[in-house]
Order: C-alpha cells, then sequence, then structure tokens
C-alpha cells in the first residue's frame, strides 16, 4: 500500500520562520497549477495502486477553493484504489477554515483535519506572520467539531521567545483536539527569523530551556492520554498519523506538486523541482540510496518513533556493535525480540543516541 502526499505552494502571507516552497501567487497561476498537477497525477505509473492515505500539506491548502481540492482528489481517486477506511488529511489555517469549506472538505471524503495554530499567544502570533489569533483558531476547531470532524490535529511551536506551550496545549485539548505536533522553532536560512536573529534584534530561549518545555509538555499530554508516538507527535489511541507514519516505518510514498518527494520502500527516492518553471517543465531529482545510507534511514527514523526498527530490515548484524551494546547495557535503548527502540526518557537526547550508533 502506498501514500499519498499533495503539495499546495499557495499561502496568503509568509510567516517570519518558513522556507517552505509556499508563494503568495494570483489566480491565473494557481489555476495553471492544478491543471499540471493533475496531469502528473494521471500520469503516474507506480506498480502500487491501493492507497492507505493521502495528505495535503502546503502552503495553505485551505486557503485555495474547495473545488479545486476536490477535482484533485476526484483525479487520485480516478487512478488509484483508495482503500475505504483511507485516512485523508488537509492542512488548514484557522483563518480560511470557512464552514463551507469545512462542509465541502467532509463532504468529499476528507476525514482529518491538521490546523497550523503554532501559538495561543497573541503577541507570538503577531510576532510569527500568522493571520489567525487565539479565538480564530478555537473558533476553527469548533467549526471543524460542527462539520463532523473528530480527527482533528494541531501544531505547536516549541523555542518561542514568550508563551507557554503546555497552557497551549492544554486548551486546544479541551475543544477537542486528538492530535499535537509539536516542533522545534527552526532558525532557517533567507528567513526574516534568520535575519532578526542575526542583527541582534531577537533572542530565543536556549537550548536547554526549550528541551525542558518539551519534556514539561511530553510529560503533560502524556498525562491527559495524548502517547507520544513519535518525537515530536502525540495522539490519543487510534489517532496517530497515518500517513506520516508511513514516512517514519520506510513505506512507500509518493508525493505529486512542486518539490513534492517520492520513495519506493527500498532504495530509490525522487523529487519534483522546487520551482513553478522546472516543475511545470516536468524535471524530477532522482536519488538511489546506497546500502549503508538505506541502514542509516531504518536506524534513524525507528528510533524517532516509539516502535522502533528492526534489526532484521538491516543489512548488517548491529549485535557486533560496540555503541549498540553500551547503549543497551545502559537501558537508553531497548531490546525487544528484534525490535528495538529508544528509551523515552532519552527521547530530548536522540539525536546524540542516533549518532553514535551511526558513528560506530
Amino acid at each position: 500500500m502506498i501514500a499519498i502526499y499533495v503539495h499546495i505552494p499557495f499561502c496568503e502571507s509568509k510567516c517570519v520562520y518558513c522556507a517552505f516552497a509556499s508563494f503568495l501567487t494570483g489566480e491565473k497561476e494557481r489555476e495553471k497549477y492544478f491543471e499540471v498537477l493533475k496531469k502528473e497525477i494521471a500520469a503516474c505509473d507506480f506498480d502500487d495502486r491501493d492507497v492507505q492515505s493521502i495528505y495535503f500539506g502546503g502552503g495553505t491548502p485551505s486557503c485555495v477553493s474547495e473545488e479545486k481540492i476536490a477535482s484533485v482528489l476526484e483525479t487520485i481517486k480516478k487512478h488509484f484504489r483508495v482503500l475505504e477506511n483511507a485516512e485523508i488529511t488537509i492542512e488548514c489555517n484557522p483563518c480560511s477554515a470557512s464552514e463551507k469549506k469545512l462542509a465541502s472538505y467532509k463532504n468529499m471524503g476528507i476525514n482529518r483535519i491538521s490546523f497550523g495554530v503554532q501559538s495561543l499567544d497573541e503577541n507570538m502570533l503577531k510576532f510569527l506572520g500568522r493571520r489567525h489569533n487565539k479565538l480564530g483558531a478555537l473558533d476553527a476547531i469548533k467549526r471543524a467539531t460542527a462539520a463532523g470532524f473528530e480527527n482533528i490535529s494541531a501544531d505547536l511551536l516549541l523555542g518561542l521567545p514568550a508563551g507557554d506551550v503546555k497552557k497551549d496545549a492544554a486548551r486546544l485539548i479541551r475543544n477537542g483536539v486528538k492530535h499535537i505536533s509539536a516542533y522545534m522553532l527552526q532558525i532557517e536560512e533567507k528567513t526574516p527569523l534568520k535575519k532578526m536573529v542575526e542583527r541582534g534584534k531577537l533572542k530565543l530561549p536556549s537550548d536547554d530551556e526549550t528541551a525542558d518545555n518539551y519534556q514539561k509538555l511530553a510529560s503533560f499530554l502524556q498525562k491527559k492520554g495524548l502517547k507520544r508516538y513519535e518525537i515530536s507527535n502525540f495522539a490519543l489511541p487510534s489517532y496517530e498519523s497515518r500517513h506520516n507514519s508511513a514516512y517514519w516505518t520506510g513505506g512507500q510514498y509518493i508525493g505529486f506538486g512542486l518539490g513534492a518527494h517520492s520513495f519506493d520502500g527500498k532504495n530509490k527516492r525522487w523529487a519534483n523541482a522546487s520551482n513553478f518553471e522546472d516543475y511545470y517543465a516536468g524535471r524530477v531529482q532522482i536519488e538511489s540510496l546506497s546500502t549503508s545510507e538505506r541502514d542509516e534511514e531504518i536506524i534513524m527514523l525507528g528510533l524517532r518513533c516509539s516502535f522502533g526498527f528492526n534489526i532484521k530490515e538491516l543489512s548488517f548484524d548491529i549485535s557486533k556493535n560496540k555503541s549498540f551494546n553500551e547503549l543497551l547495557k545502559q537501558n537508553i535503548i531497548i531490546k525487544n525480540g528484534d525490535i528495538i527502540t529508544l528509551n523515552s526518557d532519552f527521547y530530548g537526547v536522540s539525536n546524540s543516541v542516533i549518532l553514535k550508533l551511526l558513528d560506530d
């Protein structure tokens, strides 16, 4: 089975931290983009046609008309076998998720909403360049619930100059959110945020402060019943993202649209061009993973998730790895049969654990 990602690269405004392939364009460009996107989907000759999940990401998918989203979904269903119980997600900004759009999403078969909340602190929302305020975010969640959505996720940012991420999470849960993704604020190249930091106009929390806030948030969410199934992702039972889990477990996925990535589940990865001209020309970058690169991915992705990785998937005998055995003795990693997981007490230093294993 495969997971399908559809990139909608349009936004109504750019946030200060955003380095994604997203653009502020007119309707003419949008019309052309959706024509090319649907042709790309129709021409795809991937062997496996059974689709377990579809994810509309961006950009801001909710800033385009619901008719455009419906036409893409219809094209996918025409050329692939979308399973009856497939998870179909759309990312939404609270300010563009109207009652009409949410009702249309529900009617066309979308069954999961992911809201880009980021914070419920008014000052932080203004600082980030978000178009919604606190009440706007909470009202959008209420509208989604009223439209019949049970599977609602929200993104939050860690490492902001101010705000209380634990308090924000509590408010979101009270309003019906079943899944929370808590990401570290990244200082990306060529963003306004990067310039602010370089010029000394902005002071961000230290890494230790951010790590401490992450641990407090993780403990709080797990007390509320949201299990941490990936370092940055927490969900109530059965509300884990099936789509993202396909990435983390090395499953097959196809990406359609500008800058979208695909993987055959073995060793071939390819990516569409990240600018309109090259994407329209059909330019694709193809990469073949070496055996060692594939091993590294299995270990890295597995240790980020609660389900870990299977040592039989590796091309070598990891039990002969000195660092592996040291980490086992220290109970930093746990072996249960052939499955290796990271002790949840060490999620905060997961990168160093992974590097230790890979460097041996």
